[in-house]
């Protein structure tokens, strides 16, 4: 009996070693991992800037009928300033003295130096007449821009032309002499174009240093220009002038922060104090 069992086992024992031998030739069993799923990267769209809001479109037929000299309009907010826009070929002391009809008059019209091209020029000058301290028609409540508090009431300009309007924030404030004897004499309106950038970024470099103060971002070298002239009686043969930019894309027609000079470059004969 022992003997059957012992053979029986012999007999079983290759059958058994040829398995194992096949169990150790088999390749292993590879666990294969799931690829991980690349996240798709998150796209965050870039801050939408709105465009520069620009004026209702204005019409001049019938000013244009009355005088075919008027060549836009000019409108400060809650002021007097709402008032056509006279050019004439040429002439810079016309519109001094003479309404929109040609007739004689001392309060005259804001004009546009003849020298600018309203729709070409880098940069704009208009002229008005400051009747006097306390007097607002005309150019006359332009003298309340000395102080910093008025510019936050109304610190935009509107200039509409033939071909559309736009909006001028204020970006500085100062004051000049025209007395040649003077020797100090800043000829601003002499740059009714400029050469270059370069030469646009040195007018606006000697701008602010006779600036009374400075709002907001200034005015950048690549942009028009629009300044505002009138008399201003701290002194003899003084102007004051309002100079602006246009508003940019994304910006608000509401003021900007305020950057007073404490030693602005005046005329030598500016009384102190003034």
């Amino acid at each position: 009996m022992a003997a059957a069992l012992i053979a029986m086992a012999a007999l079983q024992l290759p059958n058994w070693l040829q398995q194992r031998k096949m169990v150790s030739e088999s390749p292993p069993v590879v666990q294969t991992a799931e690829p991980e799923q690349t996240p798709e990267p998150q796209v965050t769209a870039a801050p939408t800037v709105q465009p520069a809001v620009t004026p209702e479109p204005r019409d001049f037929t019938a000013l244009l009928e009355r005088n075919p000299e008027v060549i836009g309009w000019i409108k400060i907010d809650d002021t007097d300033v709402d008032l056509p826009v006279m050019q004439r070929e040429g002439d810079n002391s016309y519109y001094l003295k003479h309404d929109l009809d040609g007739n004689w008059d001392d309060l005259g019209l804001p004009y546009l130096d003849y020298e600018c091209d309203i729709q070409q020029s880098r940069h704009l000058i208009l002229y008005g007449h400051n009747m006097g301290v306390g007097d607002t028609v005309r150019f006359s409540s332009l003298q309340n821009y000395r102080e910093p508090e008025y510019y936050q009431e109304h610190p935009v300009i509107e200039l509409d032309s033939l071909n559309g309007g736009q909006y001028y924030k204020i970006v500085a404030v100062y004051a000049i002499t025209t007395r040649e004897s003077d020797g100090d004499v800043f000829h601003f309106n002499q740059y009714v174009n400029f050469a270059d950038d370069a030469a646009e970024q040195e007018y606006l470099d000697e701008v602010a240093k006779r600036a009374f103060y400075t709002t907001g971002d200034y005015a950048r070298a690549d942009e028009r220009l629009l300044t505002l002239c009138t008399c201003t009686y701290e002194m003899s043969d003084a102007r004051l002038l309002i100079m602006a930019r246009p508003l940019r894309d994304g910006e608000t027609l509401t003021a900007d922060e305020v950057t007073v000079n404490p030693d602005p470059l005046l005329p030598a004969r500016w009384p102190a104090g003034a």
